[in-house]
């Protein structure tokens, strides 16, 4: 720690070293200028620095506001999509559950039906395939995984368990749901090769080997949690168009500023200047032999008291040659 500290005042003796040299070069108006406009010049740099530089561990004003609203935007889509995807679960499962119940209901109600005449009931094929969410439906295969209804009439009459090696998460999780009810997630293949994941959830038919099957794409419930990432990326670019804006007013009151104190120290340099610049006048005159010329400034101040001192050597001056005058006239007459 020690060794930074000297290695960073040495390198601020370095640079400054150089500037102090071309300040001896400067006359007393330039240096005012310079010492009283560079640090307010200075300030108005680190404060632009600390609203649009970002470095290292530091973080600019900007980017902590866009990473405020960044981080706030992720953490409600995360919520949501957790609370969405929780809701959309239990609206599966409870699809499931109601066709059990009522494929249940009604073979309670025709205990004829098996077989053949089961397969081939327009009713409870409406009962056995309905729709869940947008895209999703429930199908009916038995506790062999030999499916009985299905959305697909080719899907009908065949052994679920030969799309395992298409859909291993979709038969791994229909086995597990072959005796009780089980609900979990598999990838789904589109026809355009986007896999998405599905949701499923099974339960038997109580007093059959039939198994209710309820699946749809677990992203449709996910639509809120999206709108909101949409709104939040479109409140990050307002915040960006916004900020820019401002960015560019407060360029342009600080360049006004700036040009406004660059005035003002110019006149206040110019009027310490000048008094000081009479006095140069004064005593180059009085140097050259005229005493008659009178040192005034007004006001109070060292630079007056500084004229006061110069106007009292003057006619003192004045005195002392008026004397010496005087007595060497008197001298040439007794010549």
């Amino acid at each position: 720690m020690a060794d930074e500290q000297k290695d960073w005042w040495g390198f601020l003796g370095r640079t400054a070293a150089p500037v102090m040299e071309r300040m001896h070069g400067l006359g007393l108006l330039q240096k005012l200028m310079v010492g009283i406009f560079v640090p307010i010049l200075a300030a108005f740099l680190v404060i632009g620095g600390m609203l649009f530089v970002s470095a290292g561990p530091y973080v600019s004003i900007k980017q902590l506001g866009s990473n405020s609203l960044k981080d706030l935007g992720e953490a409600s889509v995360k919520q949501s999509t957790v609370s969405v995807n929780r809701l959309g679960e239990l609206i599966i499962q409870d699809k499931a559950e109601s066709v059990a119940q009522q494929i249940e209901i009604y073979l309670e109600s025709h205990p004829g039906l098996s077989g053949t005449s089961l397969l081939n009931d327009p009713r409870l094929q409406e009962i056995a395939v309905q729709r869940v969410g947008e895209t999703g439906y429930t199908a009916v295969h038995n506790n062999k995984g030999i499916n009985y209804f299905h959305v697909n009439p080719k899907i009908v009459g065949t052994d679920l368990h030969s799309l395992a090696d298409k859909l291993p998460g979709f038969v791994k999780l229909m086995d597990k749901g072959l005796h009780g009810p089980v609900g979990g997630y598999y990838d789904w293949k589109d026809v355009d090769g986007k896999v998405r994941s599905k949701y499923m959830f099974t339960t038997p038919v109580e007093g059959t080997s039939l198994v209710v099957a309820a699946t749809t794409y677990i992203d449709e419930f996910g639509k809120p949690a999206a709108a909101i990432r949409s709104e939040t990326n479109q409140m990050e670019g307002l915040y960006a168009q916004e900020y820019s804006r401002k960015v560019t007013l407060f360029l342009v009151i600080v360049l006004l500023d700036l040009a406004i104190l660059l005035g003002v120290v110019y006149l206040y340099s110019r009027s310490v200047v000048r008094p000081i610049r009479r006095l140069s006048d004064a005593a180059d005159r009085i140097s050259m032999g005229d005493l008659e010329a009178r040192v005034i400034v007004e006001g109070k101040g060292e630079v007056a008291n500084l004229a006061g001192s110069i106007e009292r050597m003057r006619m003192s001056v004045k005195t002392a040659i008026e004397r010496l005058e005087s007595r060497k006239g008197p001298v040439g007459n007794r010549k």
